[in-house]
Parts: structure tokens; C-alpha cells; sequence
């Protein structure tokens, strides 16, 4: 039986890419990968303390501060021009209402809002950090 040799050849040149092209991208998407990490961070601090915060179940000052946190969004609906504001004022009312369930209802609604607000949070901080 004859066997026949066949030798595959490698390309002797690597190809280099050019340090000018190749550094802002990278420095670019660390960028982006640095404000990412960031707000996701603050969210879920948020959310860790919400958790946290409901098990100790004192129901009367986390609804007043839901509460104050809702006047704070339906000031800056007040305030802001842009069409965030809509959203903003729903923000604001979605938080009165679970500050009324968490009071009346159960203590667990803290975390919904906790959530909600930490939502908030980190997109603005990541259009500050982007």
C-alpha cells in the first residue's frame, strides 16, 4: 500500500494590526464596560438593600419614604421638559401606590419599589459615566 505525504503549509507572516486602529476601540468599549459595571453595581446595591430593608418590616418610615421618594419623581415631571417626564410621573404614582400596599398590605411591596427605583438609578448614572 502506498501512502502519499501531504504537508500543509503555514503562513509564515503574522498578521499585525495596526496600534492606531486597534487602541481607542478597546479604550472605547472599556469605557462602556466600566459605566456598564457601574450602574449595574448601584442597582443591585439598591435592590440588596430593599431586600434588606423589608425584613426588618418597619412599615411606617419605608412608606413615608417611598412616599417622599414619589414627590421626588413628580417634581422632576414638574420640572423637565423632555418626554421622560411622562414617564416620570408614572414613576411617581407607581410609587405612591406601593408605598400605600407596603403600608396596608405587606412589607414585601418595598422591594418592587426598590427595583423600580434603582432602574432609575443606573440608567442615569450610566448616561453620566458614559
Amino acid at each position: 500500500m502506498k501512502t502519499f505525504n501531504a504537508t500543509l503549509q503555514q503562513p509564515r507572516q503574522v498578521r499585525i494590526i495596526p496600534a492606531g486602529k486597534f487602541i481607542p476601540a478597546v479604550a472605547a468599549s472599556a469605557n462602556e464596560i466600566m459605566a456598564l459595571l457601574g450602574a449595574t453595581i448601584l442597582a443591585a446595591s439598591i435592590v440588596a438593600l430593599s431586600v434588606w430593608v423589608a425584613g426588618m418590616e418597619i412599615t411606617d418610615v419605608l412608606g413615608a419614604g417611598i412616599w417622599g421618594i414619589g414627590l421626588i419623581f413628580f417634581g422632576l415631571a414638574v420640572d423637565g421638559k423632555d418626554p421622560k417626564a411622562v414617564l416620570q410621573v408614572v414613576t411617581g404614582i407607581a410609587l405612591l401606590a406601593l408605598a400605600w400596599l407596603q403600608a396596608n398590605v405587606s412589607a414585601d411591596y418595598i422591594i418592587v419599589s426598590g427595583i423600580l427605583v434603582a432602574a432609575w438609578a443606573s440608567t442615569s448614572l450610566f448616561k453620566r459615566l458614559r
